[in-house]
């Protein structure tokens, strides 16, 4: 009797024979954002999802969405060299919502120091003479945005917090039905029971149990590689924990930095 086949290969070999899935293609836009926008632009922008042709782009600020649309037909023209016929359209998004301010708080920007000055113009000097003006304006706007703000966002309710989990979050994320679905969530990412908050707590505890398992795993399979089917399909759990995507080929990148060089395939 034959050994069967990891399940790996035979996806491999699918999708050798049919060509890239629509998963894979999507995954591929967004991976290759990064290339598309730029050194400058791709620290200040975030690849979002892919609908129908549209890319959705998410930038930090609406002054950066603004300016970011005099780009628009120069990414769409890098795409299309890239990867024709994929990317139709884009629309910028802007991450955070925006909080109400006070009546008696000015509403003018902070200032940045020269040094701040100094560092953008170094970042932006590098890139196409034409886009420069458009990469300094939109630097700045972050900077302000974040000397509005100097604290992060929560990475679960995205509220800026000097807390990562915000205390908010951390507890939410001791309720019992939010450990559940989190053990849940390991073993399937893409079936989710919960909404809201409650369900990016989950999540958020998923992703760290899963990555906790991907790094017991690894010198483990270094010693036995038997072991790699193990891996790959732990690696495939996180990706499609971290996306919400079923196929997550395109997104290694997002894998812990010691992996991605041993994970071929996911």
């Amino acid at each position: 009797m034959s050994r069967a086949r990891p399940s790996a290969e035979i996806v491999a070999k699918i999708l050798r024979q049919k060509g890239l899935s629509a998963g894979v293609q999507r995954g591929q836009v967004l991976a290759l954002w990064p290339e598309i926008a730029g050194p400058a632009l791709s620290e200040l922008t975030e690849a979002d999802r892919l609908e129908d042709g549209v890319l959705f782009v998410r930038v930090a600020d609406s002054v950066v969405a603004h300016q970011l649309t005099y780009l628009r037909e120069e990414f769409l023209k890098r795409y299309q060299e890239q990867l024709p016929g994929l990317v139709q359209e884009l629309r910028f998004l802007v991450g955070a919502e925006k909080k109400s301010i006070p009546k008696s708080k000015p509403m003018t920007r902070p200032k940045l120091s020269p040094e701040e000055e100094a560092r953008l113009r170094e970042l932006t000097e590098h890139s196409p003479q034409d886009l420069q003006g458009v990469i300094l304006r939109a630097g700045r706007a972050v900077l302000q945005k974040q000397k509005e703000n100097p604290h992060p966002p929560c990475p679960i309710c995205g509220a800026p917090s000097p807390e990562r989990p915000c205390k908010p979050c951390q507890k939410l994320l001791t309720e019992p039905v939010v450990l559940r679905e989190s053990g849940r969530l390991t073993r399937f990412p893409l079936k989710t029971r919960l909404e809201g908050d409650p369900l990016e707590a989950a999540r958020y505890l998923a992703r760290q149990k899963l990555e906790a398992q991907l790094r017991e795993l690894l010198p483990q399979v270094i010693q036995q590689p038997e072991l790699m089917p193990i891996l790959q399909d732990t690696a495939r759990r996180y990706l499609q924990l971290c996306t919400g995507e079923k196929e997550v080929r395109g997104h290694r990148h997002l894998l812990p930095e010691t992996l991605r060089s041993l994970l071929k395939e996911v």
